[in-house]
């Protein structure tokens, strides 16, 4: 069924170039000189800049600045080359990196038309795409199939777009994904219409489905006698300032910490303006099960009366995993305040908690977790978007904002924090002053260099990377004091390196793939060529693959590959999370095991070595083995796995107020910091976070629904 994204046309100014995509540069075709193209890559936009000697391209230079750094900004380097021996943007690509190379490819013949004269402006005769309707599509976030779309065309413009495909996998992903694929509809695809320009940008929190989109689009024009590259005129930004002023409480980041700070707050009378980078609110909130609470009332009274545990055992447990390490304040605090959340969102606003409560994957089997959604049962976004409704109407100053980006804390002279600037999508400044500043944007899980800092590496995410630092750098500027900022990433998911979303390849074959890569019964090292040992407490390598590092790997020997192709796989292991849906029958022979091999070699996520020191070579760094379960000679089948983590768990030090601490141990009593940008005050450095389930979830709302009440009964009248 076509989901509804139709809009109407609207002129279309200036004109465009009728040129093929790829131009083939004869010697002395191309003018002496420097050109620079732009095209749309996995993260964002990405460059190439050409320089031209005696009619040759002589030097490649190429950006990408939000591509993924081990996919492809990692692939930037061969693609330069490929250029450079083709002279042309007829390049092979990069096998796993297809969207870095699909934007490269764009952005160097853009350049590469700019040389041979035939780059398009006003004064041109356009070449425009016949009206009528064009179904493109490529690989999305989506692993179930790739992301498939309807374009229209009137009079050489767009006219509509429609999804036939958001390439979801399972239901489950489906109700996830929907609500942020929806901001794709609702904002990206209106605002290509109106520019007629596939340089508008992409959609914060939704930026893998945005530029899906915007390159299914590229090809269409490309393969319809249009010329993509004379489709990224340049969006005019807004330099419009505006002034907000007087709130008692202004909220940055609007995930699972900020709505509650807000919720909380705006309940107590106090005027609150929030702000998110993202085009909807929720954050990662929306995306995970759900949260940590301690003997909440109505589950304790519905299970029989009896506490589910005693909170000073729990308090002792939680110390002694932590050794120690944990603020034992907050983490009393935490318990204490934590079940009292689940009845006040309940009694309050849109939130219902199930009946039952659950253990999680720790030895102690407390149930000290459940899951949540709206009074309709219908999901989770619902019960953020409603809550939110009512707590703005509470006061007729309060007021929050999407896609609105915090850029800087404003100061008086005295250096104390009296607002926010904030940039919306459109350019627009704002000024935002109010009494206090909550920080709840989430940690720093989308700063690459923050999470080779204090994590050791950049990690695969399936959480939302808008979470980029910006409280927690916004904390030390203003001297605030680091707490456990290297707590290890919540990492509840395992699977290849490059998840394989091209429909080349059946989700059976895929999905098989996977099977091997999280399967135990063969050899693992981790990133430093060790033995590793992936099983967590017997449930498998999603919740401790980050211990491998930025990748692990699992390989197989002859005797084993032979055995698989023969006799079928040992067991046949589905990913809770990105899931591809694909069958297996037990038992059965993989007699296409080699097809299924070169697929993983294109996606870079296989290497097969004819020995250890082959494999060695390849891999850049030494395997410490002697062999590989008895084989010490032979060919190696290596399948490369990465952890797939939601978000970081350190950051700073607060009080039992929530307030910032600074080094000298003073507070910054009018700034507050929530959530993740705070939760390595209840774990240990460099481990993972406790166990006991949804505890960064429960941390969130608890912290959220207790700062907000505080700030409120300290600053609003």
């Amino acid at each position: 069924m076509r989901r509804k994204a139709s809009f109407l046309a609207l002129l279309l100014a200036g004109s465009l170039l009728a040129s093929p995509l790829s131009v083939w540069a004869e010697s002395g075709d191309l003018k002496d000189g420097s050109y620079t193209g732009e095209a749309e890559g996995f993260g964002g936009k990405v460059s190439a800049s050409l320089t031209v000697e005696d009619g040759a391209i002589t030097e490649v230079e190429l950006e990408g600045a939000d591509e993924t750094p081990t996919v492809g900004g990692a692939a930037l380097d061969t693609l330069k080359e490929q250029i450079l021996e083709a002279q042309s943007a007829e390049i092979d690509g990069v096998g796993g990196a297809t969207f870095t190379s699909d934007g490269i490819r764009a952005a160097a013949q853009s350049a590469i038309s700019q040389a041979l004269g035939t780059d398009s402006d006003a004064e041109t005769e356009a070449g425009q795409v016949p009206d009528g309707s064009y179904i493109g599509k490529a690989p999305s976030f989506g692993i179930m199939g790739e992301m498939e779309l309807e374009i229209s065309f009137e009079g050489g413009a767009i006219s509509r777009i429609d999804t036939l495909n958001a390439g979801s996998a399972t239901q489950a992903d489906e109700d996830e994904y929907s609500p942020i694929y929806a901001t794709v509809e609702e904002k990206l695809y209106p605002r290509i219409i109106e520019s007629q320009s596939l340089a508008v940008d992409s959609i914060t929190g939704a930026t893998v489905s945005s530029n899906a989109a915007k390159q299914i689009i590229a090809k269409v024009i490309d393969e319809n006698g249009g010329n993509s590259a004379d489709w990224y005129r340049e969006i005019e930004k807004s330099t419009e300032e505006v002034t907000l002023e007087d709130f008692d409480v202004i909220i940055v980041g609007l995930g699972t910490s900020g709505v509650a700070a807000y919720l909380s707050a705006a309940l107590e009378g106090a005027s609150v303006f929030g702000m998110d980078s993202a085009a909807k609110i929720g954050g990662n909130g929306t995306n995970t099960a759900g949260p940590l609470g301690v003997n909440p009332a109505r589950q304790v009274e519905l299970n029989g009366g009896e506490p589910f545990v005693d909170p000073e055992e729990l308090k002792a447990a939680w110390m002694e995993y932590t050794d120690n390490d944990a603020k034992e304040e907050l983490v009393d605090l935490f318990i204490r305040e934590s079940g009292n959340t689940f009845g006040w969102l309940e009694d309050n606003y849109d939130f219902q908690f199930l009946d039952a409560m659950f253990a999680f994957y720790d030895s102690h089997a407390w149930p000290l977790w459940t899951m949540y959604s709206d009074k309709t049962n219908t999901s989770k976004d619902l019960a953020y978007q409603n809550s939110m409704e009512k707590a703005r109407a509470m006061n007729e100053k309060n007021d929050y904002m999407t896609e609105l980006t915090a850029r800087d804390l404003i100061l008086d002279e005295d250096g104390s924090v009296i607002g926010v600037e904030a940039e919306y999508y459109d350019g627009t400044l704002y000024h935002i002053y109010g009494d206090s500043v909550m920080l709840c944007d989430g940690g720093y899980i989308g700063n690459p260099e923050m999470t080779q800092k204090y994590t050791g590496a950049v990690w695969h995410t399936k959480g939302m990377t808008q979470c980029d630092g910006f409280g927690i750098s916004e904390c030390l500027e203003l001297g605030g004091a680091l707490y456990n900022p290297d707590v290890a990433v919540e990492d509840h998911i395992a699977q290849l390196d490059t998840i394989i979303r091209s429909d080349d390849y059946s989700n059976d074959d895929k999905s098989l793939l996977t099977s091997l890569v999280l399967d135990l019964n063969y050899q693992l090292i981790d990133g430093e060529g060790n033995s590793f040992d992936g099983n967590y407490n017997g449930l498998g390598i999603a919740f401790n693959a980050w211990e491998a590092g930025e990748n692990y790997y699992v390989l197989i020997n002859e005797e084993e590959y032979k055995r698989i192709k023969e006799d079928g796989l040992i067991a046949f292991n589905a990913p809770m999370f990105f899931n591809q849906g694909g069958s297996y029958e037990e038992g059965s022979p993989v007699e296409n095991l080699d097809a299924i091999m070169e697929m993983g070699e294109k996606f870079n996520d296989v290497i097969i070595a004819d020995s250890l020191e082959d494999l060695s070579d390849k891999l850049g760094f030494t395997v410490n083995l002697e062999d590989v379960h008895g084989q010490t000679e032979g060919k190696i089948w290596c399948i490369k796995g990465a952890a797939y983590v939601y978000s970081t768990c350190g950051g700073m030090d607060v009080d039992s107020s929530l307030n910032l601490l600074k080094e000298d141990g003073t507070a910054v009593e009018n700034v507050y910091v929530l959530g993740n940008n705070s939760l390595g005050t209840l774990n240990e450095s460099s481990k993972a976070y406790v166990t006991y389930g949804g505890c960064a979830q429960g941390w969130a709302l608890t912290s959220g629904r207790l700062a907000g009440a505080i700030a409120a009964a300290k600053y609003a009248e």
